[in-house]
């Protein structure tokens, strides 16, 4: 699509963020310029489209290349767009769907889900994307916190959003599977059926009307509805259009006309790492996806050579064990040139490895998160192997970051703080919350709950959480949410939930249990807990005691003594069996 962009030469030893510079300077396609949104002064592009459907008709730049590629199917990105069309004219038409509906959007990473998820952007209704991982408990919540008007799912998401259908009013559209008729189900080929393609409905949206809407956990007890308008998911999309033309202008991406680049997809698309930087930005740049049905090593190693892969971004637990395999050589890695990482740390050790084994690929790791639309810090290539703790330096041009005090008090170059974000980028509040968006959003800035800093080079380091949050392989769990499940157990008295390190997934969840019935077990409470909550969530390590819990002087459980005594048992565990 930007290929025809006529970049100005450059040294290929000039800084990125100086090349960005060149990129948006006044006059150039992406310039930048201040603009009040909202009432907050932010730097935005001069010349983005105005809605994600403005967006959608880029694609026909590389209308007849292969967009995705799942098992035995591949579809192009016309065939893409002609399908999104026919389902955005039935919400309008045939489910009733009006400018700033919810449409619930759950299931597995199908070539169906992004065909939805287009579909619904261009309707005027507002994505909102559901974890594939919930439970029918989960799920209901979901769909009537959102009040969603109708669900497009596959046949397990949709038969556990029936119990509420009737409640909510719900239609449901399911996608690909069979499965059982049911006055408020239809299948998606029924939906478009007799539609014509490449006819969008006629919508009257504006650039800041709301576009979708992620669920995310911190450390309340239920998710936080993270919603963003058309503005600041193209702006994202284009901020990554920059980045990647800023590294071809260097020669770190092949200037090549007949070049598809080829991404492994084995993250979900309800993330927004899956989403944006995977699903929507391939769009945009015409990257190939290849999708995964589940994370599988082997699988994943087989497709890189099969499909000449050439970019990959997961958890860094995925790219660890990629890398282990290639050491075997069973597989050819060599397309390989980006091994992308998010979600979660990765130990330093595992740069290390990547780098060894793949040495034409690049390991690389992002920091961002739902509120911040997976953007906020980069690093990769050399300066990422050089400082494998760091997250890079804030993502230029839109991406401001600060590190601030317990007062909100911007601290000096090197000491710790909280970590606050600002962009047009960025979410401006969490859905029907007023109480936690008051903690969270502070004249235009996202207090994000980390605590990092920056060295004498500008790099952030994070180095510690404030929440009661666990990262489990990039799903973010709240340590709350899993208590109050725990609490709810005949024979527990008390809990606590906690962080534990783990070198694959970055955290599990560990968990302390008092019971108050000695027939009580670990197997027996995670089979209970497991009927309420994702497989994900439950406790990996838990240790049942008959004591009560230590309390502070005020009568509260401590929680900072017992989460550092029990990772302590835990590092001395492991040690042990090593």
């Amino acid at each position: 699509m930007f290929d025809s962009l006529e970049l100005p030469q450059v040294d290929p030893t000039t800084p990125v963020d100086q090349v960005i510079g060149m990129l948006t300077a006044d006059g150039m396609p992406f310039a930048t310029k201040t603009e009040d949104v909202k009432g907050v002064e932010q730097t935005v592009f001069a010349n983005q489209p105005a809605t994600l459907k403005d967006v959608f008709m880029l694609f026909l730049a590389h209308a007849d290349k292969e967009y995705m590629v799942y098992q035995g199917e591949r579809i192009t990105f016309a065939e893409t767009l002609a399908k999104a069309s026919q389902l955005s004219q039935a919400l309008v038409d045939d489910f009733g769907v009006k400018k700033g509906d919810r449409v619930a959007l759950a299931m597995r990473n199908y070539p169906e889900w992004p065909i939805a998820y287009m579909a619904i952007a261009a309707s005027g209704g507002v994505a909102v994307l559901m974890n594939a991982w919930w439970k029918e408990e989960e799920l209901s919540w979901a769909l009537k916190n959102c009040e969603a008007k109708v669900a497009i799912t596959d046949a397990p998401r949709g038969a556990c959003a029936l119990p509420v259908a009737d409640e909510l009013d719900l239609k449901v559209i399911v996608a690909r599977d069979t499965f059982e008729p049911h006055d408020r189900c239809t299948s998606m080929d029924d939906a478009i059926d007799g539609k014509q393609p490449m006819v969008w409905p006629t919508v009257e949206m504006d650039t800041d009307d709301f576009v979708m809407m992620l669920y995310t956990s911190g450390s309340t007890g239920f998710p936080k509805g993270a919603p963003s308008t058309h503005r600041a998911v193209i702006s994202v999309l284009f901020n990554w259009v920059v980045i990647a033309l800023s590294l071809k202008m260097l020669g770190r991406i092949p200037d090549d006309e007949d070049f598809q680049p080829v991404m492994l997809v084995a993250v979900p698309f309800f993330h927004v790492t899956g989403l944006l930087p995977v699903m929507m930005v391939s769009a945009v740049v015409g990257r190939k996806l290849v999708i995964m049905h589940k994370w599988d090593v082997d699988e994943a190693c087989r497709l890189v050579e099969a499909e000449g892969v050439s970019t990959f971004t997961g958890v860094p637990t995925m790219s660890y064990e990629m890398a282990q395999l290639a050491k075997t050589g069973k597989y050819d890695m060599s397309t390989l040139t980006d091994m992308g990482g998010g979600g979660a740390a990765r130990p330093a050790e595992h740069v290390r490895l990547i780098k060894e084994v793949m040495p034409q690929a690049n390991p690389g790791i992002g920091y961002g998160l739902t509120e911040t639309n997976a953007m906020a810090a980069l690093l990769s290539g050399d300066e990422y192997i050089e400082r494998p703790s760091s997250v890079g330096k804030p993502t230029p041009p839109l991406m401001q970051v600060k590190i601030v005090d317990p007062a909100g008090n911007e601290v000096p170059q090197g000491e710790r703080g909280e970590i606050c974000m600002k962009s047009v980028m960025n979410i401006t509040h969490y859905w029907n919350n007023p109480e936690a968006t008051e903690r969270a959003f502070q004249d235009g800035w996202f207090h994000s709950g980390d605590v990092g800093y920056f060295d004498e080079e500008g790099y952030l380091f994070i180095v510690d959480r404030l929440k009661d949050i666990i990262i489990r392989g990039g799903e973010n769990i709240s340590s709350l949410e899993v208590e109050a499940v725990l609490h709810g157990i005949d024979g527990i008295d008390d809990v606590m939930v906690f962080a534990l390190p783990c070198k694959l997934l970055g955290e599990i969840v560990g968990a302390v249990v008092v019971r108050t019935d000695a027939s009580l077990t670990e197997e027996g409470i995670i089979a209970e807990t497991g009927k309420h909550l994702a497989k994900y969530k439950l406790p990996t390590q838990m240790w049942i005691i008959d004591e009560p819990l230590p309390l502070i002087a005020s009568g509260k459980i401590d929680r900072k003594a017992i989460k550092a005594h029990y990772q302590e048992v835990y590092k001395s565990e492991l040690e042990r069996n090593a």
